[in-house]
């Protein structure tokens, strides 16, 4: 049994990993900005506790006090904000935490940056427009989490005027949305890389999946892994057209929304990311037992915090 701090339990990121980990017989403990009730994760969590914004001074304080009293093997930050925080002081944490490092998280972080690296490195990537000739375009943030700050400008009508320091102009692609699910070892070989179709999403989320063996995406992103180390956990998306193309769509230094979906499908991730943390680095296969061809649905449940009203 390891013990394991899991942040922003109020997401699905963090459900998904509490979960994951107490099926395995793992101790978690939790932290979110949201008192203890408020959301799913803290009452599922084995030990919860409340703690500030990733930009508050305190926050890494905060962290480190719980990870000595809880005597914690394993950090496992969630939000992208909080990432980045701990990557920074990530000589100062006082157990395991596999977190790329802070030149990787910023080049990640920023968009137009990361798409020009894609370029670089051979990946497919929508073009980006600076004049627009009557095309379908979208309007992309430069930082920004998942389908937030992206505003899709149809075809003939005006674009809006912009700051290409916040945001940047891509030609539309049309097609199949997938994510697909990383799992590297310290050095940034991979372990799993498991590709995941979206068929519904709710929300932004996705609540229905398929698991896919896409060879031309599981190449592309062992291309990438070359190029970029991802250690841990991370996740790539990507938009396949209708010629069977691949185009990059972005990268997310941490565990996946969705990540529950490969977990269901493959035994053994939660099990070989803790050989990684203990330093294992032969892993002589990748993609061990993956129940390929796989629809996963999701759904919600209730928890109930019966003392939350005086």
């Amino acid at each position: 049994m390891m013990r394991i701090l899991v942040t922003s339990v109020g997401s699905a990121t963090g459900v998904n990993l509490i979960r994951g980990f107490q099926k395995v017989g793992d101790y978690v403990v939790g932290t979110d900005i949201n008192p203890y009730g408020y959301t799913a994760g803290s009452c599922l969590a084995n030990k919860f506790y409340q703690i500030v914004l990733a930009e508050d001074k305190n926050y890494l304080s905060m962290l480190s006090d719980i990870i000595v009293a809880e005597k914690i093997d394993i950090l496992i930050p969630i939000n992208d904000i909080e990432i980045y925080e701990v990557a920074q002081e990530i000589d100062n944490i006082s157990c395991h935490c596999i977190i790329p490092d802070v030149q990787t998280i910023e080049m990640i972080r920023d968009k137009y940056i990361c798409n020009n690296k894609m370029k670089e490195i051979g990946i497919h990537v929508p073009e980006t427009m600076y004049s627009v000739d009557n095309e379908k375009v979208i309007l992309r943030n430069r930082f920004g989490v998942g389908s937030k700050g992206i505003e899709i400008i149809p075809k003939g009508v005006q674009i809006p005027i912009f700051n290409p320091d916040d945001k940047f102009l891509q030609k539309f692609v049309d097609g199949e949305e997938y994510t697909v699910d990383v799992l590297a070892d310290q050095n940034g070989n991979p372990v799993y890389i498991i590709p995941r179709k979206r068929l519904e999403v709710k929300s932004g989320v996705a609540t229905k999946v398929s698991i896919e063996n896409d060879f031309s995406l599981i190449n592309s992103v062992k291309v990438i892994l070359k190029h970029i180390k991802l250690p841990g956990f991370s996740n790539i998306q990507f938009i396949k057209d209708e010629n069977g193309i691949c185009w990059f769509v972005e990268i997310n230094g941490r565990f996946s929304g969705c990540g529950a979906a490969t977990l269901s499908v493959c035994r053994n991730y939660l099990d070989e990311y803790k050989q990684i943390v203990r330093g294992k680095k032969d892993f002589q296969t990748i993609n061990d037992q993956v129940k390929w061809n796989t629809i996963v649905t999701r759904y919600y449940e209730e928890c109930i915090y019966e003392n939350s009203i005086s």
